[in-house]
């Protein structure tokens, strides 16, 4: 078991940075996962997306999915086409709105880093059984329910 850097006095401050750091930790292994081909976890949601989209989509419904910001999402696409792993084509009748698609070499992308991806979530997983799993999965959307609060009394 790896226990936090800190010492925390406060339970519910604990158990929310145990949250956090494992998220950190989870960030550092996706960078190893994805690279070379990507330079992050969320050029990587991108292209599953899209390749679990049965049509295209916008930027919008994108940005709206990966609780991404609209101008980080531009980013993000721009440096997934500059790579051909995606294509974006005019929403008629929108002059403001692209459909965003997988091309052939985004597909082929996504789903050699998608074994990759599986066999860590299995190994990273592989510590709980399928009750912890399921306390987790309730757990955490506790904890999402808190933050959505949070976020509309903002």
């Amino acid at each position: 078991m790896v226990d936090l850097p800190i010492r925390f006095n406060d339970e519910p401050h604990e158990a929310l940075m145990s949250v956090w750091w494992t998220s950190l930790m989870l960030k550092k292994i996706s960078t190893k996962i994805f690279q070379p081909e990507l330079a992050s976890e969320a050029q990587f949601n991108v292209l599953v997306l899209l390749k679990e989209s049965n049509k295209p989509m916008t930027q919008n419904d994108l940005s709206r999915k990966l609780l991404v910001d609209k101008s980080n999402i531009t980013g993000l696409l721009d440096r997934l086409e500059k790579q051909g792993l995606l294509v974006r084509t005019n929403v008629e009748g929108d002059r403001r709105s692209y459909h965003v698609e997988l091309t052939r070499e985004g597909r082929r992308v996504v789903i050699k880093l998608d074994k990759r991806y599986v066999s860590a979530v299995q190994s990273v997983m592989g510590e709980l059984s399928n009750e912890e799993h399921h306390q987790l999965i309730s757990l955490t959307k506790k904890v999402r329910s808190g933050i959505m609060k949070q976020l509309e009394e903002a």
